[in-house]
C-alpha cells in the first residue's frame, strides 16, 4: 500500500485532564480532498493544529507526509523535521493571517519565503526581494483575478480579496497538503463562492482538508466526509453520501464536547 499522506493511529491529545481528540485510526491518501464537519467543538480545528505540527499528541501515532510526529517517536523529531512539515502544509485559516501594513504583493512573497532558506534575512527586513520571486508573486495575484490589487495594503482590501491573497500566498509556498479552517467564515455568499472554487483549484493534484459548516459546500471542497463529534470520527464516507439527514444527525448529537468547549473557552 503507498505510503499516505496522513496517518492517525489510537491518537489522543489531551491537555490536563480534558480530552480534545480521541481517534483510532484515520488515514488520508496523497491528493484526496476532504471535508471535517461535526458541532462545534467536535475537534475539527483541534485536528488541524496536531496535522499542521502546532501542538504535539498526547499518546498514538501520527504521520504526516511520512514523517513521524507522535509522542513516542524516539529520537523526537528536530526543528528541522517540524520545519519542513510547516513547509509542505498549506494554512488557509479564519484569520487569514495577513499582514496587515504589506502589501497585497508582498504578503504574497511571504510564501516563498520557507522554501529559500538562503535568501538574506536583510532582504525580508527590508522588503527588497529578488525579481524573480516578485515575477511569481505577481503572476500569482494575476491568477486570482487581483493584479490590480498588488500594491494596495493588506487591511484596506475586502474580506474576498484577502482569501485570495493568502491563496496566491499558498502558490508561492508550494505546499503538498492544505489545511483550511472554516475559511470562507467571514465572506458573503458570492464571495464565498468563488473562494472555494479558487481553493478547489488551488488544490489541483495536492490533498486538501476542509472545515466545513455549510453543507451546500461540501461538492465544491470534497470528495470525501469525515464527521467529528466529541473527539471522535463518527462518520466517514463520499461526498455522495453525506445526504441531508445524516448530517442532521451528526448535528443533532451533544453540541459540543464539554471539555472541548472548557479549553477553547477557558
Amino acid at each position: 500500500m503507498p505510503q499516505a499522506a496522513i496517518h492517525l493511529q489510537q491518537l489522543q491529545w489531551r491537555v490536563g485532564q480534558r480530552r480534545l481528540l480521541d481517534i483510532a485510526e484515520l488515514r488520508i491518501e496523497a491528493g484526496e480532498r476532504v471535508a471535517l464537519v461535526g458541532p462545534n467543538g467536535a475537534g475539527k480545528s483541534s485536528l488541524l493544529r496536531v496535522l499542521g505540527g502546532f501542538v504535539r499528541a498526547s499518546s498514538g501515532a501520527v504521520s504526516v507526509l511520512g514523517q513521524a510526529l507522535g509522542p513516542d517517536v524516539r529520537p523526537a523529531p528536530s526543528a528541522q523535521d517540524w520545519r519542513q512539515v510547516r513547509r509542505d502544509v498549506g494554512q488557509v485559516m479564519q484569520g487569514l493571517h495577513l499582514v496587515p501594513r504589506l502589501t497585497a504583493l508582498e504578503n504574497v512573497v511571504l510564501g516563498a519565503l520557507a522554501r529559500a532558506p538562503a535568501m538574506p534575512a536583510w532582504r525580508s527586513w527590508t522588503r527588497l526581494y529578488p525579481q524573480d520571486l516578485l515575477d511569481q508573486a505577481h503572476a500569482a495575484l494575476h491568477e486570482m483575478g487581483l493584479a490590480d490589487r498588488a500594491q494596495v495594503r493588506a487591511d484596506r482590501l475586502s474580506g474576498g480579496e484577502k482569501q485570495k491573497v493568502s491563496l496566491a500566498r499558498l502558490r508561492l509556498q508550494r505546499p503538498r497538503i492544505i489545511l483550511a479552517d472554516e475559511p470562507t467564515s467571514a465572506l458573503d455568499p458570492r464571495a464565498t463562492i468563488e473562494a472555494c472554487h479558487a481553493l478547489r483549484a488551488m488544490a489541483e493534484g495536492l490533498t486538501l482538508i476542509s472545515v466545513v459548516h455549510q453543507m451546500d459546500l461540501l461538492p465544491i471542497l470534497a470528495d470525501r466526509v469525515v464527521g467529528l463529534s466529541q473527539g471522535r470520527v463518527v462518520l466517514d464516507l463520499p461526498v455522495q453520501q453525506a445526504d441531508g439527514p445524516r448530517m442532521a444527525e451528526l448535528f443533532s448529537q451533544s453540541p459540543a464536547h464539554p471539555e472541548a468547549v472548557a479549553l477553547q473557552n477557558p
